[in-house]
């Protein structure tokens, strides 16, 4: 149950870095440069952004998913169990 929730929150928030990125990069490039322009710098500047941010957003979803992880063990500690008695 742990490894499935941090994993699972690691991944979307990685996902969600990673899109915010690459979304603001393209606002960058197509509000302050003409069109060919924003093309050409769009497709130079994405690997370089990639390479950049990657570990961080990386590091940043692991901390999260572990600490989500470990909410979802606590919560499932402490709820109550319903017993079948026979």
């Amino acid at each position: 149950m742990f490894e499935k929730a941090a994993l699972r929150t690691a991944k979307l928030l990685y996902a969600l870095a990673i899109g915010a990125g690459v979304i603001w990069l393209a606002w960058l490039c197509l509000v302050h440069l003409p069109l060919w322009a924003a093309v050409l710098v769009f497709c130079l500047a994405l690997p370089l952004l990639a390479l950049a941010a990657a570990p961080v957003a990386a590091g940043g979803a692991l901390l999260a998913g572990l600490a989500v992880g470990l909410i979802t063990l606590t919560r499932y500690g402490l709820a109550r169990r319903v017993r079948v008695d026979d």
